[in-house]
């Protein structure tokens, strides 16, 4: 389909309000199939005619109905016939809700005491009087493993102490880790257990935050929660011993999301070996790289050498470094210390990079958590 614009797949879970294991599963299930998936990365590419069945499938989920009959609506080509689908489901939903009723009622008088109405789910946690719910619960190793990764764009200047610090914000279904030391920024999305009713935001301590992820990654879930100074990290035993506490900056956090719409488009991008660069950069015996792209299979990553390390004062040969390119040839340089904790905080194999141009910031994800994402600065050449 050369004429359509392919959209990765997490661009279209922001769209379609789907999340990226939801969407892999439907496609493994033959529900809603990308409309691409590269045969050598296995990235998924959807477009934008597809954001309607997405949407639809979505809503179907939310009134329970089972993947079967969500595969029939979406198969039928007649609108009204695709209604009548969805309303013998909702009858039969209402069938078993009245049954439900009635069970609950009989329940009630087994007890000795009247029935009662049954509280609306959307009225579950919200006490009139109070204020939403502003807890988080979300796995223990998991969020010791966000901070870990984004703890690699910190930076201890006690001229800008705001470089060690992490925001976090929470949002319906959602909780996001950011820092920034200026010359990188690292962003991760974890999909809470739970989320709170109240969005917030709250910047902390980065120093406190890597003394606590130890142990988080040794409980199977927290319950995080706002304080004035604070955030607080318990146990879901709610036991007063098992917590911990990260008091909260009094600096303010850039206001990254403005940078990030204010960066172009990307006309370049590139999927490479992660283990791979991961080595190259190892032994790089010179603080600056020189990463070139200009072929749809295979980009150049060049390492300059110190004159007391070159034979016969000839420079080190570029690596060959296999890769999946598309778009204008770029070559585009990074000093080793911006670079190697991007690549080395990532997940999974592969590592893909959107480049813009050789002086705007590079966007590292990886290939097997889309949730996860670096902006890295790059430098001038080596002289």
């Amino acid at each position: 389909m050369p004429d359509t614009e392919l959209i990765t797949i997490g661009a279209f879970a922001r769209v379609c309000g789907l999340n990226a294991s939801a969407l892999r599963f439907y496609a493994d299930a033959g529900v809603l199939v990308p409309a691409l998936v590269d045969e050598d990365t296995g990235y998924r590419y959807y477009t934008s005619d597809q954001a309607g069945p997405a949407c639809l499938i979505r809503h179907l989920r939310a009134v329970d109905m089972p993947l079967p009959t969500v595969a029939a609506v979406l198969a039928e080509p007649d609108a009204a016939r695709a209604a009548a689908l969805l309303d013998a489901h909702l009858a039969e939903m209402h069938c078993r809700r009245r049954e439900f009723d009635a069970a609950a009622a009989a329940a009630h008088r087994a007890l000795g005491v009247d029935p009662r109405p049954l509280p609306d789910r959307r009225d579950l946690g919200a006490v009139p009087g109070t204020e939403p719910d502003r807890a988080v619960r979300v796995g223990g190793p998991a969020l010791a493993a966000a901070i870990d990764q984004v703890c690699t764009a910190t930076l201890t200047d006690p001229a800008l102490p705001v470089l060690d610090t992490i925001l976090f914000e929470a949002r319906p279904d959602e909780l996001t880790l950011t820092a920034t030391d200026r010359y990188r920024l690292a962003s991760r999305t974890l999909r809470p257990m739970s989320s709170a009713t109240a969005e917030w935001s709250a910047t902390i301590d980065a120093a406190e935050l890597r003394a606590a992820a130890s142990w988080l990654r040794r409980q199977h879930t927290v319950i995080l929660r706002p304080t004035s100074d604070s955030i607080e990290f318990r146990t879901a035993t709610e036991d007063s011993a098992a917590s911990q506490r990260c008091r909260r900056s009094p600096e303010e956090f850039p206001d990254y999301r403005r940078m990030l719409a204010a960066l172009p488009s990307t006309p370049t991008r590139a999927v490479l070996d992660r283990a791979h660069l991961l080595e190259t950069l190892e032994r790089a015996d010179s603080p600056i790289v020189t990463l070139r792209f200009d072929s749809p299979d295979t980009a150049t990553i060049s390492v300059p050498s110190p004159d007391a390390s070159t034979q016969d004062g000839m420079p080190n040969p570029p690596t060959e470094l296999r890769a999946t390119v598309s778009g204008p040839p770029i070559t585009i340089h990074f000093a080793v210390t911006t670079l190697y904790p991007a690549i080395a905080g990532a997940i999974g194999p592969d590592i893909m990079f959107d480049l813009s141009a050789p002086d705007l910031p590079a966007h590292i994800r990886s290939a097997d958590d889309g949730d996860l994402r670096t902006l890295a600065m790059p430098c001038e050449p080596a002289p």
